[in-house]
Order: C-alpha cells, then structure tokens, then sequence
C-alpha cells in the first residue's frame, strides 16, 4: 500500500528520522533488537489478563453462586475500553511517559485482583464492579499500547511477520490463560486461579522496565480531545483504514456468535456440555497453528487482501458449522475458521501500520480494537436471543452473514483506492 503523508518511509529510518531498529542487516526478525523481549513481556501481560478474566468469574461463583455479579466483574473488566480506547491510545501516541503507563497497568491488575479476593463475598456488588473497571479501563494499553511498540523496532519488509508473530501472542494468551485458570481453579481453589493472574501480571513489571520505548512524534502536539478526534477522521477518510475495520469489525461480530453457538450446537448434536468448550479451544489452536506460520513466512498476498481472504474463510467455515450433521465435522469447521481468523488480525495489523502517522499509530490500534470488543459484546447479546428462539444453526448462520457483510461493505468502503496500495 502507499504510505499516507505522515507515514514513515519506506527506507530504514523511524519516526523521529534515525536509524530504525532492525534495519538490513538483521537476518531475521528475532535477531531485531528488543523485539523478542517486547513479544515475551506482551505475552505474558496478556496471558494475566485473559487467566484473570475466567478466574474471577469462577472465584465470584464458588463463593457467592450469582451468575449476575460473575458477568458483571467480566463486562466491568471488558467494556470500559471502548471510551478508554481511543483517548489513552491517543494520549500514549504524545507523552514522554509513555513506560510509566505500562507499569501502572502492570500493577494495577495485581492489586485491584488482591483486592477482589479479600472483597468477593463481603464487599457490596458495586465496588467490586468498580474495582474490575479499573483494569477494564487501562486494558488498551495490552492491545494497541503493546502493538504500538513494533512499529519503530521493526523494518518495513518484516512487518508483515513481526504482526503474525503479534496474532501468535494473543492467541497464547487466548489459549492459554483460560486453560491455566481452570487448571488452577480444579487442582486448587478459584481464590488460587485469581492469585496465580496477579502473580503472572507483576511478573511483566520487571521486562516493562526494559522494553524499547520509543519517544513521542516529534512536532506540535494539539490538544488530547482533538487529537482523539483527528485520529477518528483519519480512520474515517483514509481507505484502508476505513475498509479493514468496517469489515474485521463486522467479522469480528460475527465472531462473537461463538460462545453462544458452540456449547447449543454441540447439545443438538447430542454431546456433553463440555464439547462447547472443547469447540472453542478447536478455534483457538486453529487460529495459533495459523499465526505460527504466518511469523515464520512473509505471506505474498497483500495485507487487505489477506484481510478479506480471511474473513471469506471464516465465513465458509461458519457455513460448514452451520451445516455440520455430526460433531466431529463441527470440530473441522471450527477448527478451520480458527485459521483464518488469523491472517485477519496479522493482516490488518499491517494496514493500520501502514497506513497511520507514526503521531496516531497506536491511537488507531486501540480505538480499532475497541471497536471491535464493542462488535463482539452486541453480537454475542444478539446470538443468545437468536439462538434461544431459532436454535444454534441459526446463529451459525448469523456469524457466516456477518461475515458476508463485512466483506461487502469493506470493499465499498475501499472506493476506487489507487493500485499502489499493495492491498
């Protein structure tokens, strides 16, 4: 694709006119400087966070049996991002403290998880809920704040695999943090699985410490309100942008139809409740089988269009599901739509990197990302009604027509874009 006008070029220089990290003469991507580093401790954050989640849900059960106050603590640590989004992505884009963020983040989960252990089953509802809102609100800082970084470490030509390797972190996290906390919670206690989440959170304060941090833009810096508002005109006006996230974010809804799906799909076919969840983890193997591979080999096709590949195939695979007469077929179609969930995020990744002033890139990542966790909370709520009245093939449906929408909408969204893209 052509670089915008505040884009970085093409040659080996960062934001500020420098060398730029990794520049040739690296062999590899892991021998960049600071990159291995930065994937382990954004790994690692991730992984507290994604173990945190399911573990205060099983904690807030085990002790008070209220589904109501367990969904709630989840949305309280989910939700708070879509306004966090794009104002502390924005604000990390400008400030020279940009490490001091990171840190906070890092030991705010420890503590405000150490405070719902002493507080769950004593504590009034409300202040544990407004306790989980803190994390909700600094969570951007896990998505675009860490992706942010690659960007200045990273040459041109490896950043389509530096943002493989970037889908591969959060499908560890993804996988693996759920899995720890309910092996935590089954050979110990939920109490132990919320503690296991905190110790793992602060154990990424000491690599924070050292990660690369590259200092703001260099240039007149506006007011934050307005410069939240420049980035979401720049999302708005330019092409790419505007493309890749009405289609990821549409496919991303869709997406949200899953854990509704599965476990009422597995129950038509005459499973156990648990082939819900081992549906899932079908996915997420999937999907990092296939962020595995997209680290290791710069893929040939454009970001946009291995974008809108990827979305063509989750919804092919969401049509399989739909269809699926047995378990074991719905396993391969969910399996299958894990993998090409990956090249989606890979990819649009690129787009935003590409495509974003080195002033606005991590503002993009995390008001995109916000976006999207917004997509997925409605599709979710609008699955369960769906299925509660039509069934789980219906839903299966639903998630394929999304993704049909995204694709529609992505391209028109694209306009007559020039050919020097490389979309």
């Amino acid at each position: 694709m052509t670089t915008t006008s505040g884009e970085r070029s093409a040659g080996p220089t960062g934001p500020s006119g420098g060398a730029r990290r990794g520049a040739p003469g690296s062999a590899s991507l892991w021998r960049t400087p600071g990159l291995p580093l930065l994937f382990a401790t954004s790994t690692t954050a991730r992984l507290a966070n994604e173990c945190a989640r399911l573990a205060v849900v099983l904690m807030a059960l085990d002790r008070t049996g209220s589904p109501a106050l367990s969904g709630s603590l989840v949305a309280a640590m989910t939700l708070p991002q879509l306004l966090s989004g794009p104002v502390l992505g924005a604000w990390l884009d400008r400030t020279p403290y940009r490490r001091a963020v990171f840190v906070a983040n890092q030991v705010l989960m420890p503590a405000v998880l150490v405070a719902l252990v002493l507080g769950v089953g004593h504590a009034p509802g409300w202040l544990l809920v407004g306790l989980a809102a803190l994390t909700g609100t600094t969570a951007p800082v896990l998505t675009g704040g860490f992706t942010g970084l690659i960007g200045p470490l990273v040459r041109p030509a490896l950043m389509p695999r530096a943002y493989g390797a970037e889908s591969t972190s959060y499908n560890v996290a993804g996988v693996g943090g759920p899995a720890l906390a309910g092996a935590v919670a089954g050979w110990g206690s939920p109490t132990a699985a919320v503690l296991v989440a905190a110790g793992l959170a602060l154990l990424a304060v000491g690599p924070v410490l050292r990660v690369p941090m590259p200092p703001p833009a260099t240039g007149e810096a506006p007011h934050l309100l307005r410069a939240v508002g420049a980035g979401l005109r720049h999302m708005a006006v330019t092409p790419p942008l505007r493309s890749a996230t009405l289609a990821t974010t549409l496919s991303y809804g869709g997406v949200g139809a899953l854990p509704v799906v599965l476990p009422a799909l597995a129950a038509e076919l005459g499973a156990p409740a648990a082939a819900g969840g081992a549906l899932f983890s079908a996915f997420a193997v999937g999907a990092l089988l296939s962020s595995v591979v997209l680290a290791a080999r710069v893929p040939r096709t454009g970001p946009l269009r291995l974008a809108f590949s990827g979305v063509l195939g989750v919804g092919l695979a969401a049509c399989g599901l739909a269809l699926a007469p047995v378990l074991v077929v719905a396993f391969a179609a969910v399996a299958l739509m894990g993998v090409f969930e990956s090249p989606v995020v890979a990819s649009t990744l690129t787009v935003r990197d590409r495509n974003s002033p080195p002033q606005m890139r991590t503002q993009v990542v995390t008001t995109a990302a916000s976006i999207k966790i917004g997509a997925f909370a409605v599709g979710s709520a609008v699955t369960g009604h769906l299925v509660a009245a039509h069934g789980a093939r219906a839903g299966a449906w639903l998630l394929a027509g999304c993704q049909a929408a995204g694709i529609a909408l992505g391209v028109l969204a694209l306009g007559r874009h020039p050919r020097r893209t490389g979309s």
